[in-house]
């Protein structure tokens, strides 16, 4: 199950989010637990409705690509809580870095002009394999809001945020692939909230997922945060000195 729950987060497109001037972090120091801006604010009913809200985030990330994005996904269970951080950098020359840390074991992986490489120990690994990221753009993911239910908008200080219910798995099915829908119909019950937040202009900024689930009659509980930051201000990424060119 626990594998099942990472596949939906990872399918739930809440990529990841700091500042693009740690670049030149080594792995080990990649994805520290650090506080999310966009969660616990303070919040107000407003008219707006929740598609006039995600045209407008739409409109505003046409032609733009890169950003900077963490995510903290944690999954609690009777017996068992484990924690997973990333740091994922979209740069303007169609890069990606994605620094992931699985309860202490950290990896990043880099994928420059389609080349797949791994980064660990202080040493990088060529995988032979072929990678398409252009779907990682912050142009295609804000398109992506297009495909969510009706949500209630409420203001925030300097902000909106869109708050959608899920209380079963078919209220998944706008915003996760077929094959991870399958994984979670096991699930005998969901119970939670996906909140995704906005600035002042419609830019969307982050996202954050709470959710009960009840799977063989086993509690369990998800929490995903991730905030968008450095949007359209990440030129290239910076890549470690031994990669192969």
């Amino acid at each position: 199950m626990k594998r099942t729950l990472t596949a939906l987060l990872g399918s739930i497109l809440f990529l990841s989010a700091c500042s693009a001037g740690n670049e030149d972090q080594p792995a080990e120091e990649a994805a520290p637990e650090t506080e999310q801006e966009n969660t616990e604010q303070a919040a107000s009913s407003s008219d707006m409705s929740s598609a006039d809200l995600i045209e407008g985030a739409v409109e505003n990330s046409e032609g733009i690509t890169s950003y900077e994005a963490r995510q903290s996904f944690k999954i609690t269970m009777p017996e068992e809580e484990s924690t997973i951080r990333t740091i994922m950098t979209y740069g303007g020359q169609n890069e990606l870095k994605l620094s992931v840390n699985n309860n202490g074991d950290i990896i990043t992986h880099y994928v420059v002009e389609g080349d797949h490489f791994m980064y660990r120990d202080n040493e990088v690994v060529d995988t032979e394999e072929t990678v398409e990221i252009e779907s990682s753009d912050y142009e295609t993911i804000v398109s992506a809001l297009k495909n969510y239910p009706e949500g209630e908008v409420s203001e925030l200080d300097g902000g909106y945020a869109l708050t959608i219910k899920i209380d079963d798995i078919s209220g998944l099915s706008s915003f996760i692939d077929e094959e991870t829908l399958a994984d979670v119909e096991s699930a005998e019950s969901i119970n939670g909230t996906l909140q995704l937040y906005f600035d002042a202009e419609y830019k969307f900024t982050g996202s954050e997922l709470k959710a009960d689930l009840v799977n063989e009659g086993e509690e369990i509980t998800i929490h995903s945060t991730v905030d968008y930051t450095n949007i359209d201000k990440v030129d290239m990424i910076e890549k470690p000195h031994n990669m192969s060119e």
